[in-house]
């Protein structure tokens, strides 16, 4: 599978994000949510875990593998914006705005814990596949994958644990209600202006950026998961200190901040190449990781600061959406860019690249600037009112 081929099945699921869209009519038709959660959230694990690992052994025609892992993937993904939308209602009851950013925090540091030590265990068992019999390397995959399930239903098993009080009693909204009322809130909308383009600068070289750095460079995967691992370090070292700066500023101002700090390496990242890797990844993404730990506890409550305690259901929809466009048209747009420049040819500081990929690293960094500089200059515009309820 080339790189585009896995930008489009990276698009699928924010195709599917839009179902988000009749949630908020569907999930008040169940006063009792908890099963009809669960079933969704493990429908969603056994589709993209044990699914898409049948599916090559039932279908042999690349171009037909593609189409099933398609259709996989958009009812996985289906079944799992049933789920997240139905869990954010009933979670959210236990995060009071007193505590969220030590909860946010928490939870990206356990995130960060966790996936820095599987990215290690997983880039030593990636190169290490490489050098095995090809049949071996697929029963390990395959036994890798039901491990996986097997987790997921463990994680199934925690959601439940939260006791599900009765949810506020509400007029199903209608359809155009979803749209109608967050239109309104200014303060709300300029908010997601700055999450769809936080959004669109994160996904739109994602899958590019992986694939320049496994399959052109050809960076050792477990160098490249250490890069990834020492986020958790740099997140242990810095979360106390970004948020007390949270809570002497504001969210926005931190986020802003932190975003300026990431940007200039951003741009530096697309300069990497296979003779300089080694310092270079080094010196970008150190600092990124930590800027990062101050940018993702700010924005984990983007979704909350400027949401009123009324018509819940409807800002929460339309946040997702907003979230998942943003996502979406920025995997378009690198999906687009990169199959336009697969071919172009450049040299830069005495090596030759050879598509597109580093300029859409460096765009990112552009657009991490433009967001900063937008916050500094509407901030009042965007802080929330001092006596305004929000969630």
């Amino acid at each position: 599978m080339n790189s585009v081929d896995g930008g489009i099945l990276a698009f699928v699921p924010y195709i599917a994000s839009m179902l988000v869209l009749f949630m908020p009519s569907l999930l008040n038709h169940f006063p009792k949510r908890r099963w009809i959660l669960a079933i969704c959230k493990v429908m969603y694990y056994f589709l993209s875990l044990i699914g898409l690992t049948i599916l090559p052994a039932v279908v042999s025609d690349n171009k037909q593998r593609l189409i099933g892992m398609i259709i996989i993937t958009f009812i996985a993904s289906a079944f799992n914006v049933v789920a997240t939308a139905g869990y954010a209602a009933w979670h959210i009851r236990f995060q009071p705005n007193e505590v969220r950013a030590y909860f946010l925090s928490s939870c990206l540091l356990m995130t960060a814990v966790v996936a820095g030590v599987l990215s290690l265990a997983s880039g030593w068992i990636e190169d290490m596949l490489g050098a095995m019999n090809p049949a071996f390397e697929l029963k390990f995959l395959i036994g890798l994958r039901i491990f996986a399930f097997i987790l997921g239903a463990i994680d199934v098993a925690f959601l439940l644990l939260p006791r599900e009080v009765e949810y506020p009693k509400m007029a199903v909204p209608r359809f155009s209600d979803i749209f109608a009322i967050p239109l309104k809130n200014k303060k709300f909308m300029l908010t997601m202006l700055v999450v769809f383009l936080w959004q669109f600068s994160c996904y739109c070289y994602d899958t590019q950026l992986n694939f320049l750095l496994a399959n052109v460079l050809r960076i050792p995967k477990l160098y490249i998961n250490f890069i990834i691992f020492l986020y958790s370090v740099c997140f242990i070292a810095t979360t106390k200190f970004w948020q007390k700066f949270i809570q002497k500023t504001s969210w926005f101002y931190v986020y802003a901040v932190a975003l300026l700090i990431v940007a200039p390496f951003q741009i530096m990242y697309g300069f990497v190449t296979p003779f300089n890797y080694v310092w270079l990844m080094l010196v970008v993404r150190v600092p990124q990781h930590v800027a990062g730990t101050g940018h993702n506890t700010a924005f984990d409550n983007f979704q909350y600061i400027n949401m009123p305690i009324h018509d819940r259901e409807c800002y929460a929809a339309f946040y997702q959406i907003v979230f998942n466009i943003g996502a979406a048209i920025g995997k378009l747009f690198g999906l687009l860019f990169d199959a336009k420049t697969m071919d172009w040819k450049y040299t830069l500081f005495g090596y030759t690249y050879e598509s597109g990929k580093p300029l859409l690293i460096m765009l990112c960094g552009v657009v991490q600037i433009i967001i900063a500089v937008f916050i500094f200059a509407f901030r009042k515009h965007l802080e929330p009112d001092k006596n305004a309820e929000t969630v």
